[in-house]
Order: C-alpha cells, then sequence, then structure tokens
C-alpha cells in the first residue's frame, strides 16, 4: 500500500531526475497508463513518430506514461495523440521550435465537437489558468519534448527568454460565439469533425482598442502586428495568428466585414514604411521611396483569424513567431474520437 510519504518521494524522485516542467507531477502507476492508452484507440506499441532532437521513437504507450505526469484525464488522450501526430510531421520541423534561440512556443487550437466534451476553454481567460484540459493537454507536449526529445531548458532548448506557453498553450476556438467559420473548416475540414492545429508562436500581444469602428479596430491590431523587426523584406511566409475577442467581432460583424476581408485588410496594413527602416539603419536589399510600404506577409493566407476569449472588454491578441515556413509550418489533424 502506497502511503503519503511513498507517494511525495516519487514526486519528488521526478523532480530530482529532471523529469518535469519545473512543477511536481503525476506518478505514473501501470493502471493509470492502461486507462489513457485504452482511451487513444491504439495499440501501446503503435509509434507516432520520431521525437527530436534526441530522434527517439515515441509509442503510444510513451504518450500515456507522459499524460498521466502532466495531469490529463483519459478522454483528452485522442487530442493528446493528434496534437502529437501533428507536431511529429517533417513539414512542423518540431526540433526548429525545441531548441532555437528564439523561444516560441507550441500553440495548439482545438476545433470541433470534443472541445465540449472535453470542457475546454474557449472563451475568458483562454491563455490563462483554471481549466484542466487546457492546462494538461499543452504539458504533456512539453513533458514529451523534455523527457523523449531530450529538449531540457538551457540544455538542448537554447531559449534566450522562451515565455509562458512553453508550460501550455492550448486553447479553443469559441465557434459557437463566432460569426466566421471556424479554424478547421478553413483547412478543408468539415464542421463535425474535431482538429488540432499547431503552430509554432510567439506569446500573445494584447490589443486593446475602445473605438467603435471596426476599421480602426484592425488598424490597432494590424500596428501591434507590425514591430520592425518581424518585417521582412517582400513579405513572410511564416504564420502568425490573430484572436478576435468577443466585442471586437461583434463591431465587425455590425459593420458588415468578413473573415476575407479582414485578412485581406490585415494583410494590407501589416507592415512598414522604408523610412522606418532607414531610421533603424537597417539596409535595403532594394531601392525604394521612403513613403514606400513593406508588407510583412507575401499573402492573406498567412493570416489565421480564429475568434476566442470572453467577457467585458475590447480586446484581441495577435500571437506572430515571425518564423518562415523553412523553418516550420503549421499542421492541423482530425482528431479519432
Amino acid at each position: 500500500m502506497t502511503t503519503i510519504a511513498d507517494y511525495v518521494k516519487l514526486v519528488n524522485r521526478y523532480m530530482d531526475e529532471d523529469l518535469t516542467d519545473g512543477l511536481p507531477v503525476i506518478p505514473p502507476y501501470r493502471e493509470l497508463i492502461a486507462e489513457m492508452v485504452e482511451a487513444s484507440g491504439l495499440p501501446a506499441n503503435h509509434v507516432l513518430g520520431i521525437v527530436p532532437p534526441r530522434n527517439v521513437e515515441l509509442t503510444v504507450e510513451t504518450a500515456a506514461i507522459n499524460a498521466v505526469m502532466a495531469g490529463c484525464l483519459p478522454e483528452y488522450m485522442p487530442v493528446v495523440i493528434a496534437m502529437l501526430e501533428a507536431v511529429l510531421e517533417k513539414e512542423f520541423n518540431l526540433v526548429w521550435p525545441s531548441t532555437t534561440t528564439k523561444g516560441v512556443a507550441i500553440m495548439v487550437i482545438v476545433n470541433g465537437p470534443i472541445r465540449k466534451k472535453i470542457k475546454l476553454n474557449c472563451q475568458g481567460n483562454v491563455f490563462g489558468p483554471g481549466f484542466r484540459a487546457n492546462a494538461t493537454i499543452g504539458r504533456t507536449l512539453r513533458l514529451i519534448i523534455n523527457n523523449v526529445g531530450g529538449a531540457k531548458s538551457q540544455i538542448l532548448d537554447k531559449s534566450v527568454f522562451g515565455h509562458m506557453g512553453k508550460y501550455t498553450y492550448v486553447i479553443g476556438e469559441d465557434e459557437e460565439n463566432s460569426p466566421f467559420t471556424p479554424l478547421h473548416v478553413d483547412r478543408g475540414f468539415k464542421p463535425e469533425d474535431s482538429t488540432v492545429t499547431v503552430l509554432a508562436l510567439d506569446a500573445p500581444k494584447m490589443v486593446v482598442d475602445f473605438s467603435p469602428a471596426g476599421e480602426t479596430v484592425l488598424r490597432a491590431i494590424a500596428d501591434v502586428a507590425s514591430p520592425l523587426v518581424n518585417v521582412g523584406f517582400g513579405g513572410k511566409d511564416g504564420e502568425m495568428v490573430v484572436l478576435l475577442g468577443p466585442e471586437h467581432r461583434a463591431t465587425l460583424v455590425a459593420e458588415g466585414w468578413t473573415k476575407e476581408q479582414i485578412r485581406q485588410f490585415l494583410f494590407e496594413h501589416i507592415g512598414r514604411k522604408v523610412s522606418d527602416f532607414k531610421a533603424a539603419k537597417r539596409n535595403l536589399p532594394f531601392t525604394k521611396g521612403d513613403d514606400e510600404f513593406i508588407r510583412a506577409y507575401k499573402s492573406p493566407e498567412y493570416i489565421n483569424i480564429v475568434c476566442a476569449g470572453g467577457g467585458a472588454g475590447r480586446i484581441s491578441a495577435v500571437c506572430d513567431g515571425s518564423v518562415p515556413e523553412k523553418f516550420t509550418k503549421s499542421q492541423t489533424k482530425k482528431i479519432r474520437i
């Protein structure tokens, strides 16, 4: 029989052996692992992929072990499996967000009916604490990056600063209160499908704008998304996520803005003038007039519009990794339920 002292000793052992994210974990007892494996719907020895930088095979059983440690419930496992399959796709290039000095974290956006089933937060304080599914699903990914891939902080994870999303960066889209098609439908899935989308992004930047005019709101979003260092010469092929809060989206819808129009407007207004580059002593690889506007993105398709957040407040958010596709490309996977 396990005593409280035994339990605490085991928890401390995992922390001493650097098998956690710095917070205590739940010991992965065999019974708990078996429940997780069964909930996945896959054999325990099924290989989900190779986890860099150690390049170790990740089995469903190993994923289940880390999910138990992170505090997941068995019903989260289909989401965990799809998330892991997405980040292990070659095009996502997990080694880059796991080891780069830039400090991006892996944002996970969940769409479809499973959000309600597992009580995933899509509304107020969506990046904050208090919701087990959001916290533990993302934490599972971090533990696997640490424990399987070996990208531990200050060892192989060379981030200069990092950000809080490295603990967990999981949100759901608030589809029920959105006037637009959800992200997974934009990406070719059916509304009744449940999916996971993964992107390597910086921490959220809040956009607070009290204007009653939709264009003014969009200009504020574009301004926050246009720091000089993020604007490439001729446009980036990396991705960003714009999270529209409920009050901002209500303003836009009342004025008749469509999702496509919002994306196009932001595409045209995220960027900087040549004079800004010159003032910063940055050499341009071409000759243009000072008033020439340099767009940050190559096309509108790199700007993802997602509805999330809740409560009172005319606030939206911008998540921009400023990462070219040659380093990492977002992936969307259907969840098996």
